[in-house]
């Protein structure tokens, strides 16, 4: 009996040595590597540093202060990323990797399915935001003039099929303020309840599906496209929509309002418009 009990202390030993060896031993630097080439495949203009990666237990890698980059400019900063590989699915077709973590006041959840194909590689990408402080995101300070704050919850989606990618999001963003720049109408800012949005990002080109804005100012809806550059003077807009302002907005109006939209029932109808032209300077028309 006690040569069976020498026998299983010593495996035991052995198991638990091993674990300590993987753990103290793990090569960090040729694993943040392949998570860079790995961020690589999903764009060839994606780029990735890790400030310190570790192994955790259960097995899941632990990554601090992660930036992402797209062409040299940085388009995410995050505080923590945890990655949990299911384990069984590394030997599938389809691999599943599950992660979360916190960046930009908030935090995200999501997984990663890699669907292996016998001449391509498919890389589909789910997360949950919750909580994402929008004025401290790079991305959108390099996508408008105008500054945009307030709270982002919602879902956003990533297929990539080289050479083909594609960002799809749900969003919804409370407690906002524009500060538009140029003023609009001599309108410096506008604040609001909340808005409701389903984008695509797609070959250079942001289509927003529907966007539904509710505010204590004004109430909206908007659809069109965003064709975009690496320059502002390049970003192109084509917008359609309808704006139904309240009374205090008239009231600052004034003598600002169109005299077209005189004779109009404002409040409850509300007044068609289009937007086209280069961000920096578009053309707006009311009908």
């Amino acid at each position: 009996m006690n040569f069976f009990k020498t026998r299983f202390a010593w495996a035991i030993y052995i198991i638990v040595a091993a674990l300590v060896f993987l753990y103290v031993l793990f090569p960090s630097e040729l694993a943040k590597q392949y998570l860079a080439d790995m961020i690589r495949q999903t764009h060839p203009n994606l780029t990735m540093e890790i400030g310190r990666l570790k192994l955790v237990f259960p097995p899941a890698l632990r990554l601090s202060n992660v930036r992402v980059y797209h062409s040299g400019q940085a388009i995410a900063a995050l505080e923590n990323v945890k990655i949990s590989p299911h384990l069984l699915s590394l030997f599938l077709a389809k691999t599943r990797i599950s992660f979360k973590g916190n960046g930009y006041g908030g935090n995200f959840k999501g997984d990663v399915n890699i669907i292996k194909k016998a001449d391509d590689l498919e890389i589909v990408i789910d997360a949950d935001l919750a909580g994402i402080q929008v004025d401290q995101l790079e991305a959108l300070r390099a996508l408008t003039t105008h500054r945009l704050s307030g709270i982002l919850d919602g879902t956003v989606t990533l297929t990539t099929r080289t050479p083909q990618q594609e960002l799809a999001g749900d969003l919804i963003l409370t407690d906002g303020k524009i500060e538009l720049s140029p003023p609009l109408l001599a309108q410096r800012e506008l604040t609001f309840d909340s808005v409701e949005a389903q984008l695509i990002f797609n070959d250079h080109s942001l289509t927003i599906e529907h966007c539904e804005l509710i505010g204590n100012q004004l109430d909206g809806e908007v659809a069109g496209s965003i064709k975009l550059s690496h320059h502002s003077s390049s970003k192109i807009l084509d917008l359609t929509g309808n704006i139904r302002p309240h009374a205090e907005l008239l009231a600052r109006l004034g003598n600002q309002v169109p005299k077209l939209l005189e004779n109009k029932n404002l409040q409850n109808q509300g007044v068609p418009f289009k937007i086209k032209g280069p961000m920096e300077s578009p053309t707006y028309s009311f009908y």
